[in-house]
């Protein structure tokens, strides 16, 4: 009973996050109209970028090893770890902002930004390593009404955070306010870790622990590489083409699909991953199809709602000025769902060790992507992004679903 209370809770805080994305996205949208929504993405996807460095894959790496032992010494080795490993990572990143100050303000702000801007997108950056440990901490530990705390906390916060911004039209300060949900949590997770968070960069490179993490964490770079900065690259020749309505259409089923992947990304970490590396030996590949079956039941499901009412969805999250950004919805539906069976088989081979495969799924994926966008471009129909959205992951699924059947047809031999 314990376990299906603990799978309820994390559920419903799974749902609640989404739910409340999709908030602040329509009072966003409704804020800086159909044209400015689109330049604000923007840079909504750089924060995404940025904090998805936060840690990196070292969360996963965290929840994996915590999960195996109870002992505090143990799980302080650990978590100081990766504290050290995700403070030399933020040293890495105020260089590389110091020396690309201007193309972000080019690309990114569309505008000139003060280096306080830089440096408190820095200062958001370091704490957001140590809500993103405690949040291992918590799942890894089974302290899940913590966790689920944590997680709704958090995400109200910041709904009401840029809801009043909003209301007294501050836009300016929702520049500000938006790097601000990647750290919120950390308000309810006081006392979650009995040990000490410390820097110890002597452990940090004893007995391969750099790279041990390094290589959890090299899928996410390589992740965030092939899709978010692909992407911002690929938003800059969509307005270019397009103009800035059309992208803010384009946009609108970009960020339903970002919040379907959110939710999902979460049960993969929180969930799939920690039951995987357990389990995983007892599996053979029928059984193992019969989990992706039920994944995809359940997407389905879900899929066949937001298509049946995806005009009201669009007009009731957005307004009704973004009614024409339904026709990118129906094309991000089909292609999100080989992108969680993608993101299933990667989640695999991950807890059974097959890194460099899950490592050519993130590769892959951006570089299909890419590709097919200029390729359809080329015929002037803005749409024609669906199918490469589409086509990217459909190819993605079954590169991956043959990773895995050959990794559980190999270990039968």
């Amino acid at each position: 009973m314990s376990e299906l209370r603990r799978a309820i809770y994390i559920g419903c805080s799974f749902a609640f996050k989404p739910l409340c994305s999709l908030v602040v996205l329509r009072a966003l949208a409704g804020s800086f109209g159909e044209e400015g929504f689109g330049y604000l993405t923007q840079y909504m996807a750089f924060l995404a970028v940025v904090f998805g460095l936060s840690l990196g894959g070292a969360s996963n790496y965290l929840i994996k090893n915590l999960s195996q032992t109870s002992r505090v010494v143990a799980c302080e080795k650990e978590v100081s770890v990766v504290f050290s490993y995700g403070f030399l990572f933020l040293c890495l990143l105020a260089i590389c902002f110091v020396f690309l100050k201007g193309s972000l303000e080019e690309f990114i702000f569309y505008r000139s930004v003060s280096w306080w801007v830089i440096f408190y997108i820095l200062i958001v950056f370091f704490i957001s390593n140590v809500c993103g440990i405690l949040m291992a901490v918590a799942l890894a530990q089974g302290k899940t009404n913590r966790y689920v705390l944590a997680n709704i906390g958090g995400a109200a916060l910041f709904v009401l955070i840029v809801v009043c911004l909003v209301l007294v039209g501050a836009e300016d300060g929702i520049y500000w306010a938006l790097p601000l949900s990647y750290i919120l949590p950390v308000v309810f997770l006081y006392r979650t870790f009995e040990g000490k968070i410390r820097l110890d960069f002597k452990l940090l490179w004893a007995n391969r622990r750099l790279v041990q993490v390094f290589r959890f964490c090299l899928i996410v770079y390589v992740g965030l590489v092939s899709i978010p900065v692909i992407s911002i690259l690929v938003r800059e020749s969509f307005h270019q083409q397009f103009g800035a309505v059309e992208l803010s259409y384009w946009q609108v089923a970009v960020k339903i699909s970002d919040t379907v992947q959110q939710f999902y990304g979460m049960f993969c970490s929180a969930i799939l991953l920690p039951y995987l590396s357990r389990k995983i030996g007892d599996f053979h590949f029928s059984g193992w199809f019969k989990k992706l079956l039920g994944v995809s039941g359940v997407y389905f499901l879900g899929a066949l709602i937001i298509f049946s009412f995806r005009e009201y969805f669009v007009s009731l999250l957005f307004g009704e000025g973004y009614s024409s950004a339904k026709n990118y919805v129906s094309y991000y539906l089909i292609g999100d769902y080989f992108r969680v069976c993608a993101l299933f088989c990667s989640f695999t081979l991950i807890s059974a060790d097959r890194f460099g495969r899950a490592l050519i799924f993130e590769f892959l994926q951006g570089l299909l992507f890419v590709s097919l966008f200029y390729y359809f471009s080329m015929g002037n129909n803005s749409i024609d992004v669906g199918y490469a959205y589409i086509l990217t992951y459909s190819i993605c699924f079954l590169v991956m679903l043959g990773f895995v059947f050959n990794y559980f047809n190999g270990r039968r031999i």
